[in-house]
């Protein structure tokens, strides 16, 4: 599973609203409030509006203790027949299920059924019907005898299926768990295709499939999808046969012949076209929207690439017959990885300036290492999510640093780093035996600490003892279910060595080390004193290092063996030269570290910092708070040439948040240099500069706006379109309806929507209107209503805008993603609040007051049509905020 923030909803998007990122809204989701439960302060809209902080969660936060799920029986095989009433959202199914007891004999059996009407259980041998109990989501038949471990017990099952009858629940990671979803099935939105779809993990298959939901039980499959004619069908494993049912049906039979775990069972329906590739005599295949048909190798770039890398990397050849990857609309996570057959959100679909814009090439290998780590050896409890997703989510890493190299590894690896600081200090640990619910354990320790952890081992470890440890896992482990200390088995088992003192700090300990260097000078002694002081409260940590002394052109590593609250190095002069030390430069640590280096070190070990991209992103932090210190403006200047883009968009998102003008004319060359040349990423976040700066007031034969907003790069055509608005919004009104013609997307799609939102022409309801259909990101749309609605003077348009707003948070089917667009309307009633209280004449407060009613009547609305009581909850709170 990648998570939106894919991985998922892990923080609010903090930037302004006209420079806001298309992917932070479609895989981030990020709300104008904050929706998630570990939000407490204050957020402010992209708008600028600031709305207060509220409680938007009465869950109980009792961590329980979770033990594996005990193994009374045992899943051999499942064969289900499925139809589908497409307008009532509900299928028909039948199934033959073949199981035995575990060990302990057993007389009775119980089956998870969620959300369904049992018509008929019998043993399908006889056709004895046996006595059942339906009763909170759980089937519990009574069998007609006592069956011990030997015996084998086929069932068979009719039932209906209806996930829609209940509201359900979810997490930031898998927004919504109905575990079968129908997507525009009774053609309710025009232009949007009708899809039907599974999503199993946690455990929501069984809301369409009576099964044993739990991680640790595996069974082959067979699926009988009874569907339009028009309709493509995607599952697991090989279609084996295809039958005509009853006129305009068509039944497609899927079968997979190796046990996979039960959430990992799929199937996916819709009109899809099929673009082949292969691997070694394998299909390779994705299945995408007819019009992204052209882009699919591009949107997939590189899979056949990355089987063939991570079967030699992992020394287990891809374990399955095929491998399918399929693109739905409405998707409850960021991607999933279904056994041989990965299921990616819409988010996915970018046609080949997109592509170059910006891919997702992390979200697709992160499903590909799934297909070892997760789906050939899965995690046999929730607890042990670790051993699915931290492997899944450091294989994004390591296939990098095998395309890429180290560079955009690092880049990888830092974010992964910073993205885990940013929660809690006392963060909980890697395994976890106790927690609130299941859905808590996709988060960022699972992801992206375990990630670096994995970076950590492996550096220790060295690359043969890891890739032949990962070999060992898989092989000894394959097809069944695992905990960390299966892992751990591996390690020891390959390089004779005990690795419990590390497993105990990383894995089974919450936190992370905290380190403050301190640097010492001696002239007189001529020597330099590294004292590393572990800052962190509680229980210090074992932290073999690699680190690096610098004697003018000489570099040299050494190893650093840090234990206990203070460790100490001493490194004496050289012929007067004084040492220089790069700490941690091979960046395992998994926690946080300062120096106490002057900005002149920091320059130089900036520059003696070769590809390290990881130290002079250090650096540039560093001195980011003293701009008007001649060491970090060097460094600034070193970085706005460095070779590595990202280094050089760093420098340039520093530069940005920078107020003082005397910093902004030291820099305004360099930047418009910038603008104009370069890669696309440092085009856009050059102009971006400009555009936050607001020192450029026309055009000039630099500031070539004309070329630059129909530049071949969306981003960077957005980023003009921007920096246009903040010259003149009249010129930036014009060039956006030019360009709304040429159907732009990504990012300037954005930007012309909100361009064309602020200016607040009556008129341009209308294109608002017609844009719809083909603009597949309601909450993006949300944000530029909401900026029209508060711009806009007509009382007629303010109407269509609010009744359109509406009309897009109601036909949001996901939970969170509701709750945001939601937030976004929320947010104009706090806008004429503040107008209202502030204005000057009395029509203004008059259209104010008027408009508030109308927020007031539409938020009602929202709360009694939003069948998720969290989201009636926030709403409520919010209102109470606004309407006191």
């Amino acid at each position: 599973m990648r998570m939106g923030g894919i991985y998922c909803i892990l923080a609010p998007y903090k930037q302004e609203l006209m420079s806001f990122s298309r992917q932070s809204v479609q895989v981030i989701l990020a709300g104008v409030i904050c929706i998630a439960a570990s939000c407490s302060s204050k957020k402010a809209a992209r708008n600028n509006v600031t709305l207060e902080t509220v409680a938007v969660s009465a869950k109980n936060n009792a961590a329980t203790y979770r033990a594996t799920s005990t193994k009374t029986w045992e899943i051999v095989h499942t064969k289900a027949a499925l139809s589908f009433h497409l307008k009532e959202k509900t299928a028909e199914g039948r199934e033959w299920v073949s199981l035995h007891p575990y060990f302990y004999n057993a007389d009775t059996l119980v089956l998870d059924a969620k959300s369904m009407k049992i018509d008929t259980v019998m043993l399908a041998n006889t056709g004895k019907l046996l006595s059942y109990n339906y009763k909170d989501d759980v089937l519990t038949i009574s069998l007609d005898k006592t069956y011990s471990k030997e015996d084998t017990l086929q069932l068979y099952i009719r039932y209906k299926a209806m996930p829609y009858a209940e509201i359900t629940s979810g997490s930031s990671a898998i927004s919504d768990d109905k575990g079968l979803y129908f997507i525009n099935t009774d053609n309710a939105i025009p232009g949007k295709p009708s899809q039907i779809w599974t999503q199993g993990e946690t455990e929501a298959n069984s809301r369409w499939l009576p099964t044993i939901d739990k991680p640790n039980q595996r069974t082959t499959v067979e699926l009988a999808l009874t569907v339009p004619d028009s309709f493509t069908t995607l599952s697991n494993g090989a279609m084996t046969g295809q039958q005509q049912a009853s006129s305009g049906l068509r039944t497609d039979i899927w079968k997979m012949d190796k046990p996979i775990q039960v959430y990992a069972i799929m199937f996916a329906i819709g009109r899809f076209d099929v673009v082949k590739d292969s691997w070694k005599g394998k299909e390779v295949s994705y299945y995408v929207e007819p019009a992204y048909a052209p882009y699919a190798k591009y949107m997939f770039n590189h899979t056949p690439e990355m089987i063939d890398f991570f079967s030699t990397v992992t020394g287990v050849p891809y374990p399955w017959n095929k491998y399918s990857q399929v693109v739905v609309r409405d998707y409850v996570s960021g991607a999933m990885e279904n056994t041989s057959a990965s299921l990616f959100g819409s988010f996915m679909n970018q046609n080949k300036r997109e592509y170059d814009d910006d891919n997702h090439e992390d979200v697709v290998s992160h499903e590909l290492f799934h297909q070892w780590f997760g789906d050939y050896v899965t995690a046999e409890s929730w607890s042990n999510l670790t051993v699915n997703e931290s492997f899944a989510t450091y294989g994004e890493q390591l296939w990098r640093y095998n395309k890429y190299g180290k560079a955009s590894a690092d880049d990888m690896l830092y974010r992964e780093l910073n993205s885990y600081l940013g929660i809690s200090d006392h963060s909980p640990s890697l395994v976890r035996f106790h927690y609130r619910d299941k859905e808590d354990m996709f988060d960022r320790i699972s992801y992206q600490k375990g990630s670096v952890i994995l970076h950590y081992l492996h550096g220790l470890m060295g690359d043969e003892a890891f890739y032949q440890s990962m070999k060992k896992y898989l092989t000894d482990n394959a097809l069944q279910s695992t905990e960390a200390t299966n892992w751990r088995l591996a390690l020891e088992a390959v390089t004779g060595q005990d690795w419990n003192w590390f497993f105990d700090q990383w894995y089974y300990r919450g936190g992370h080390p905290k380190l403050d260097v301190q640097y010492t000078y001696d002239d007189a002694a001529q020597k330099l004193t590294v004292v590393i002081a572990q800052i962190q409260p509680g229980t210090s940590y074992k932290l073999p290092l690699k680190s690096a002394v610098v004697y003018g052109n000489e570099k040299q590593a050494v190893d650093w063996a840090i234990a206990g609250k203070n460790t100490s190095y001493t490194y004496p002069y050289k012929n007067g030269v004084k040492p220089l030390v790069i700490p941690d430069i091979e960046h395992w640590l998994p926690g946080e570290m300062t120096e106490n280096k002057t900005p002149a070190d920091w320059l130089l070990t900036y520059k003696n910092s070769g590809d390290d991209i990881i130290t002079k992103f250090r650096a540039l932090i560093a001195g980011g708070n003293n701009l008007d210190d001649r060491s970090n403006q060097a460094i600034v200047d070193l970085a706005l040439q460095d070779k590595d883009e990202e280094v050089t968009v760093r420098a340039l998102q520093l530069l940005q948040k920078q107020s003082v003008r005397k910093r902004q004319d030291k820099w305004q060359r360099d930047v418009i240099y910038l603008s104009g040349n370069g890669s696309r990423k440092v085009k856009a976040a050059a102009i971006s500069v400009l555009a936050a700066w607001k020192t450029i007031t026309k055009p000039t034969p630099e500031i070539e706006l004309d070329k630059w907003v129909n530049d071949s790069s969306y981003m960077v055509a957005g980023a003009a379109l921007r920096l246009a608005n903040s010259i003149n919004k009249d010129t930036a009104y014009a060039y956006a309806k030019q360009l709304l013609p040429t159907h732009p997307r990504g990012d300037l799609m954005d930007a012309v929507m909100l361009v064309i939102a602020q200016k607040g022409q009556e008129g341009d309801i209308a294109l608002f209107e017609a844009t719809l259909p083909e603009y597949d990101d309601k909450i993006n749309m949300v944000v530029a209503l909401t900026e029209y609605m508060q711009a806009v003077r007509s009382e007629a348009a303010f109407d269509k805008a609010l009744a359109l707003s509406l009309k897009l948070v109601k036909q949001e089917s996901i939970q969170k993603y509701r709750s945001s667009a939601g937030s976004y309307v929320i947010s104009v009633a706090d806008y004429y609040k503040d107008r209202r209280n502030n204005v000057n004449t009395n029509s203004e407060r008059d259209e104010a007051v008027q408009r508030l009613e109308k927020l007031k009547a539409a938020i009602e609305t929202m709360i009694n049509e939003d069948p998720s009581e969290e989201n009636k909850t926030t709403y409520r709170n919010y209102m109470k905020t606004i309407f006191r």
